[in-house]
């Protein structure tokens, strides 16, 4: 039995989630880390094994395993070590309303906001000439828009401010979530806490007029009790600084 993931350093957001899920489990795996700015997950390897040129995909026994939130509740299923579901069927559907929350609305708003951030970051000094040549190798056409509105920094302004509304309703409802509560549905460690740490873990230094001492405490004590967690530990090990892009 072999297992390999294809991330993205540093270890975050979708990367994340699963990496975090495979420790908590106990899985060995082999690490297949993708270069980002060298856009290695748009090379014809990778698409051989992911077409949508998405990371992260997990290849367990030869077969990929793509979108994030089903490749989690695989891995629970899968493998042996603690059960990252609850057993209670109520407190299931909320971890999985909770993940497609996480997924559907905290991602896609980050991702308005961190993408238009990174996008020249991970272009570097490349010329116009052949950014256009990345954004073609791009396999969906709204991603294919994304990418370029961001590196021209045409994103409309409006989607921007939308997406931060949003997140503060976010900031919100989890804090309102853990109110009493040590995790997100209730006594059970899940992989809706695992998601969260991923989407949101990072609030406090990226957007402290949301989750502070006053506005979120017991988010910030439910992040200091995940960062405790021996898992959580290990993938802070193992998360580094992503690498400048290379010509």
């Amino acid at each position: 039995m072999t297992v390999e993931l294809y991330f993205f350093q540093p270890l975050g957001s979708n990367s994340g989630r699963v990496f975090l899920t495979l420790l908590e489990k106990g899985v060995g795996f082999i690490e297949r880390e993708l270069i980002g700015p060298d856009f290695e997950h748009l090379g014809p390897e990778y698409l051989a094994i992911n077409p949508k040129g998405q990371v992260p995909t997990l290849v367990h026994d030869g077969e990929p395993l793509t979108e994030g939130t089903a490749v989690c509740e695989y891995i629970d299923e899968a493998f042996e070590g603690p059960p990252l579901r609850p057993a209670n069927l109520r407190a299931r559907w909320s971890m999985r309303r909770w993940c497609r929350y996480i997924d559907n609305e905290i991602g896609r708003c980050v991702m308005m906001i961190h993408w238009n951030r990174i996008v020249p970051v991970f272009v570097g000094a490349r010329t116009p000439a052949e950014v256009e040549q990345i954004i073609a190798r791009v396999p969906n056409a709204d991603r294919r828009m994304a990418w370029r509105n961001a590196y021209l920094q045409k994103t409309p302004p409006q989607e921007i401010t939308e997406s931060r509304r949003r997140l503060a309703v976010a900031a919100r409802r989890i804090e309102a979530a853990l109110t009493g509560g040590a995790w997100l549905c209730g006594p059970d460690f899940s992989l809706a806490d695992i998601d969260l740490l991923n989407f949101y873990g990072f609030f406090p230094s990226w957007f402290p007029e949301l989750v502070n001492d006053s506005a979120a405490p017991n988010t910030l004590a439910w992040l200091n009790r995940m960062e405790a967690r021996a898992a959580v530990r290990d993938m802070r090990a193992r998360t580094r600084r992503r690498p400048e892009p290379s010509r």
